[in-house]
């Protein structure tokens, strides 16, 4: 499900410009398709992933540009989970209420989305931190285990609203926690502060899958999806409050997420 994004708030524009010209350079091929593919990702993706990285790089006062490596990243690796997932939908395995399938045929979705993986961990393995890269492999791998327990869980006939809230964690909130944890990670902030953003990225994640996939909720006993996603903010809110003064630079924005 590749999703179109909104306009984002002026702090975070330079830093998404900044971004999509990395994204632009790892990318830039003979190959008229894969550009094509680029641009297509740069205007009609959603981008929320990157937007939570540099927010709590702005946070955590860091000024290094591998922020930008990272957040691009995290959001190479949404779209090619995310055109992988077309081709099962588009397949029959069942579709998000917002799919538009295999956008590019089975084939195409496999090998770009395969493309977009590898170019990420590229970018992950320049940036030299073998923490970030262990947070990042094995959340891809928790996505894939909620990928199977949502296909699962479609195709059998009990609806159990804790069971779809442990999906949605990790097939939708865990990316948004490893971004905000690996963001930590890199600026060399303490254990307790990594676990504490990784904590608010996962409701962060939490949050915006409810709101952008009540139809499901709903289906799985989740009534009022939109009080429960404010929940969510509320507990991202907390998980930050809880830390000792000086620990962030500035607060987090909830602004492109609430």
């Amino acid at each position: 499900m590749i999703q179109h994004s909104a306009p984002f708030p002026a702090w975070l524009q330079n830093d998404m410009e900044q971004v999509n010209a990395l994204i632009r350079r790892q990318f830039d091929s003979d190959v008229v398709l894969i550009r094509q593919v680029v641009e297509f990702i740069l205007h009609g993706g959603e981008r929320v992933r990157p937007a939570l990285v540099l927010a709590v790089a702005r946070a955590l006062g860091h000024p290094d540009d591998r922020r930008y490596a990272l957040a691009a990243a995290v959001e190479l690796i949404h779209i090619s989970l995310a055109l992988h997932d077309g081709v099962t939908e588009a397949s029959g395995g069942g579709a998000d209420a917002h799919s538009d399938g295999a956008l590019f045929g089975n084939a195409g979705n496999i090998l770009l989305g395969d493309l977009l993986y590898t170019g990420a961990f590229r970018m992950i393995v320049d940036l030299n931190d073998m923490a970030v890269m262990r947070v990042l492999s094995d959340a891809t791998n928790v996505i894939a285990e909620g990928e199977v327990m949502y296909r699962a869980a479609r195709a059998a006939s009990v609806r159990d609203a804790e069971r779809h809230l442990d999906i949605v964690s990790r097939r939708r909130a865990k990316l948004f926690e490893a971004g905000a944890q690996c963001i930590a990670i890199l600026h060399g902030a303490p254990p307790a502060v990594c676990e504490a953003f990784a904590c608010f990225g996962h409701h962060v994640g939490m949050a915006h899958a409810l709101r952008t996939e009540a139809e499901d909720a709903v289906q799985y006993g989740i009534d009022d999806a939109a009080a429960h996603a404010a929940r969510e903010l509320e507990a991202a809110r907390a998980a930050i409050a809880a830390l000792d003064a000086g620990a962030v630079a500035e607060p987090v924005r909830l602004a492109p997420f609430a």
